[in-house]
């Protein structure tokens, strides 16, 4: 059961339509393989280079999805009513085995998540003005086990998601004014345990209660002085509540303002665009939940307590359209970061973990380039070149050193370039991506680690033998993708700069190979 193989997958969708009224629902069953997956070797080594341990390693993990969806449209009092409701389980299994052919180790992680989501929104014309109404509902239920030789670390954890929206908008192409109001309800409760050698380890945030409740109104305006330019002011403010029981107890209240000034200008081929806003962060509430990695004697204790980061940015967007369908885009975005969230070391009855908490402030300049290029111009019908290309450089003030770093898993660079040819006659189609080389680090309060990804290459290929049948080949990590993730220890915290030792993790992903097969009956087909 913890081996990949051959993974069948299953979709099936359905459409009726009657009049006005719409129905669409689908069922699917889907496995999503981590691309981390592959086999190499861990090795540690003394600050002088002496080897402390060597070992074999092969890892596995993959996630089988099953989920049914449903949604209905409908008119009503004047207006649209959009029911939706949608069920999924979801099972993510990982093995890891590791060591020698004469001393080896296995360890399993299993996840059942549970989802469900229902809910209605409402469109209807009133006094003149556009009204919007959303209410929706979720929860999740989670469990999870993590196990290696005589340790392991159970999770039960339920979550509920409670929103009630309402939008009215009302205005003229020149001038057009709006106003919200949302209530938010979130809830967590967890329950977690460390056992090692059969003995329960205490470890903050293994008890969680957490309730958010949450409010924010909007009012805004969007005003079109002239025809190629737009000027769009809002202002929101979001008060909200957060208390926390179990065996970390906190209540915090919090009022956020969150202006936003953003200017358009749209002629020809060309468009800029400028935003000045201040935002604040949804927080994670996995966050207050401890975790644990045992393979590679990972325990991070839950947040005691955290304050949402608030962020102060100025962005600009440049555009520029050629070709018909090609495009170059460039936006250039300054962050200016208080209270940001990161790793803080906690004392647990004078036991140190990990943990998640807020930092101070931070800054961070991201620049990103997309480019859409057709090559029609050039004489290739029906080819086209996408790329994306990220640029980011943070600071923060690391709370063990006194020294500034980049934000944890921020990544200096990433990118990705994808190229798409449909053949003429309309039945046959090919295309290859890249998934370009990155890194990213983060900071425990005894280590500092780099994990850096090779590139990674794909390709697919589809036939069209009839309107109705569509036959697909794709291939992920083609060539397999490198990844290696280096720890250095330290002896106490990162403070002392005293190298105990470095351990390195170096793997060769495995090629994921899909084969689809698409049929479409009714209209569809047509």
């Amino acid at each position: 059961a913890d081996e990949i193989g051959v993974k069948p997958d299953f979709r099936t969708e359905l459409s009726h339509e009657s009049g006005e009224r719409r129905l669409d629902a689908s069922a699917a069953l889907e496995t999503d393989i981590d691309d981390d997956s592959g086999h190499g070797r861990l090795v540690e080594q003394t600050p002088s280079g002496s080897e402390i341990r060597s070992e074999a390693r092969d890892e596995r993990e993959f996630t089988r999805t099953a989920s049914l969806n449903a949604e209905y449209r409908v008119p009503a009092g004047g207006g649209e009513l959009v029911a939706n409701a949608n069920v999924a389980r979801e099972r993510t299994l990982e093995r890891i085995l590791s060591g020698e052919d004469d001393d080896l180790r296995l360890a399993r992680s299993r996840e059942r998540l549970w989802t469900g989501e229902a809910s209605g929104q409402y469109r209807a014309t009133v006094t003149g003005g556009d009204l919007e109404a959303l209410v929706v509902q979720r929860i999740g239920r989670l469990r999870a086990r993590d196990e290696e030789e005589d340790e392991s670390f159970t999770e039960a954890t339920r979550t509920s998601e409670t929103i009630a929206r309402a939008e009215y908008r009302r205005g003229s192409d020149r001038l057009r004014l709006f106003g919200s109001l949302e209530g938010t309800r979130n809830r967590l409760t967890s329950d977690a345990e460390l056992v090692i050698g059969g003995e329960p380890v205490p470890i903050k945030g293994s008890d969680v209660n957490v309730i958010e409740r949450r409010a924010e109104t909007a009012f805004g305006a969007i005003w079109k002085p002239a025809a190629s330019f737009i000027v769009e002011p809002t202002m929101r403010a979001e008060v909200s509540t957060i208390r926390s029981t179990g065996d970390s107890r906190s209540r915090e209240h919090f009022l956020f303002w969150k202006p936003r000034l953003r200017l358009s200008w749209d002629r020809d081929s060309r468009r800029i665009q400028m935003t000045v806003e201040r935002e604040a962060a949804q927080l994670d509430f996995g966050d207050f939940v401890a975790s644990a990695e045992l393979d590679r004697d990972d325990v991070v204790a839950g947040a005691t307590a955290l304050r949402p980061p608030t962020t102060w940015s100025f962005s600009t967007t440049f555009e520029q359209r050629f070709w018909k369908n090609g495009a170059l885009l460039l936006t250039f975005r300054r962050e200016w970061i208080d209270d940001v969230i990161d790793e803080v070391l906690i004392d647990d009855d004078g036991k140190l973990f990990d943990a998640v908490g807020n930092i101070g402030k931070g800054t961070r300049r991201v620049l990103k380039a997309e480019l859409t290029v057709p090559f029609e111009r050039v004489g290739i019908s029906g080819m086209q070149l996408k790329a994306l290309l990220t640029f980011i450089k943070s600071r923060v003030t690391d709370p063990i050193t006194g020294m500034r770093r980049i934000i944890s898993e921020d990544r200096p660079f990433e990118g990705e370039i994808n190229l798409n040819h449909d053949l003429p006659g309309g039945r046959w189609s090919w295309g290859a991506e890249a998934s370009l080389a990155h890194r990213e680090r983060e900071f425990r309060f005894d280590e500092a680690r780099l994990e850096r990804k090779g590139t990674g290459f794909g390709a697919h290929i589809e036939f069209r033998p009839h309107p109705s049948w569509r036959l697909g080949l794709e291939g992920e990590n083609i060539g397999s993708r490198s990844l290696v993730e280096t720890r250095r220890k330290f002896d106490g915290t990162r403070a002392s700069r005293v190298l105990n030792s470095i351990e390195a993790r170096r793997l060769r992903t495995a090629p994921i190979v899909t084969f689809s097969l698409r049929k479409a009956f009714g209209a569809a087909a047509d």
